[in-house]
């Protein structure tokens, strides 16, 4: 068996493909931001805690750090095409939302917006936003979950049915709709 090195600064690369989101937060003039990211994670389950990486100057972090909640919307294969519009670069309080096509609906706690168009909702109050090289990483707590009726099989997110989108890099993306147990 023969390994090649590998540049340290395309790592990211190896641990992929990674679950994408569309993250929606609001400015402090409640204008609606949308955008996707792959570079999400859970990181406890008691409580619930995740983390997302986000660049310091990009929308979705100055909407977060001025207002402490965002909503990861869980992408499926039927948006794969409106979520890559949520990623252009718009004007700063622009509707990225409107834009693509997709539908605001009022999340349950939090101010920022779901979308409809998606599987499930992660609803989120920011614990910590730290400065992790060029990214700023944001931890949050999970302060309410919804998912759409029978999406989920066996206590897990139903990959058949949702058919979620995972980033391997750049423009391509892995469905993922096939389950393999081990047995």
């Amino acid at each position: 068996m023969i390994f090649e090195d590998f540049p340290p600064e395309n790592a990211h690369r190896i641990l992929a493909p990674r679950p994408t989101v569309i993250i929606t937060t609001v400015s402090p003039k409640g204008e609606v931001n949308a955008a996707p990211f792959s570079f999400v994670m859970p990181v406890s389950m008691e409580p619930p805690i995740l983390a997302f990486a986000s660049a310091p100057k990009h929308d979705t972090n100055l909407n977060i750090v001025e207002n402490g909640e965002f909503v990861v919307n869980l992408t499926p294969a039927s948006i794969l095409q409106k979520m890559w519009i949520t990623g252009e670069k718009l004007p700063y309080g622009e509707n990225e939302l409107e834009k693509a096509g997709l539908t605001s609906i009022p999340s349950k706690i939090v101010s920022p917006p779901r979308i409809a168009e998606s599987m499930a909702h992660l609803e989120c109050e920011v614990l910590r936003v730290n400065e992790t090289g060029d990214h700023n990483l944001i931890t949050a707590l999970v302060v309410h979950a919804s998912v759409q009726e029978n999406c989920m099989k066996d206590g897990l997110l139903d990959v058949k049915k949702v058919k979620p989108i995972l980033h391997l890099g750049g423009t391509d993306f892995v469905v993922a709709d096939r389950l393999k147990r081990v047995e």
